[in-house]
């Protein structure tokens, strides 16, 4: 059973800065998720915005740090900035490789750094915080679709598979800092689920060009009708991770949600000690 919003809001800053210090060399294989070109294609273009997007996280929630009277809310959002420090000195090793293997992710994370420096200038904060809110939420349910497959995640290169299910972890643990902040600091729910829609406009649309592009660069001889069907089963058939996500973003838009409501306690405790050798 889902735990209420009133507990979640007293018990939901449970958070560990882990430093993972990951290294993709040439072992990891050019198609590290299940040697498919359409599955590797579309988590990396997931992947690539993450250093430029982690650091417009962090100072969007740093902005209202002094409003924010709280002690455990402020240390929650100094444990979040220190977890989304380390996904973006891990994610930046992971373009880097990406760009060794052939694929413009620099190019593609130097123009996510412009558009969001924009986007940032002319927001207001409280639009900024918003937008950190919603994408925060996006990788908090895609995080906890990828966990409640390890199966699937056996697939996965064994340093691919803890990138993601250490960053998958870690986005859970911290998925309702940005959004108490936003309660705590602005509180305006127009403004929130209006932002909600935009935000996702823009990370479908983005996020299908990016993979698009990658998929085109990919090896012809890796491409097919078989890997292609592989890869459609996988994310929206069974075990159907992207299918899985739409309940879980629709409840954003319920009155009085937190992120909370999600109970993920179970299948981060599982991925903890598969990958993280962490007692529960």
């Amino acid at each position: 059973m889902p735990i209420t919003a009133t507990a979640a809001r007293r018990n939901d800053h449970d958070i560990t800065v882990r430093r993972m210090d990951l290294t993709f060399d040439e072992s990891t294989p050019t198609y590290w998720f299940d040697d498919n070109p359409y599955l590797t294609s579309i988590l990396n273009a997931l992947a690539i915005p993450f250093p430029p997007g982690e650091r417009d996280f962090i100072r969007s929630v740093r902005h209202f740090l002094p409003q924010v009277e709280d002690t455990g809310l402020r240390a929650a959002v100094r444990a979040f900035i220190g977890q989304e420090a380390n996904h973006t000195k891990e994610h930046i090793a992971f373009n880097q490789f990406l760009e060794d293997r052939g694929f413009p992710a620099r190019a593609m994370e130097d123009f996510v750094t412009q558009r969001l420096e924009t986007m940032h200038a002319r927001s207001t904060p409280a639009e900024n915080l918003a937008r950190t809110a919603a994408l925060e939420h996006f990788t908090a349910i895609l995080a906890h679709s990828l966990l409640d497959s390890l199966p699937l995640v056996e697939t996965m290169s064994p340093e691919a598979a803890r990138l993601w299910v250490w960053h998958a972890i870690e986005e859970i643990e911290h998925r309702s800092v940005a959004f108490d902040v936003y309660e705590t600091a602005v509180g305006d729910e127009k403004l929130r689920l209006r932002v909600m829609v935009q935000a996702t406009f823009f990370f479908l649309l983005m996020n299908s060009l990016r993979a698009r592009e990658l998929i085109k660069r990919s090896d012809p001889a890796k491409r097919g009708l078989r890997p292609a069907l592989r890869a459609a089963n996988v994310l929206f058939g069974k075990p159907g991770v992207f299918r899985k996500v739409l309940p879980l973003y629709v409840s954003y838009y319920r009155r009085g949600f937190h992120p909370s409501d999600h109970d993920n306690r179970e299948v981060v405790e599982r991925a903890k000690a598969r990958y993280l050798s962490e007692a529960a």
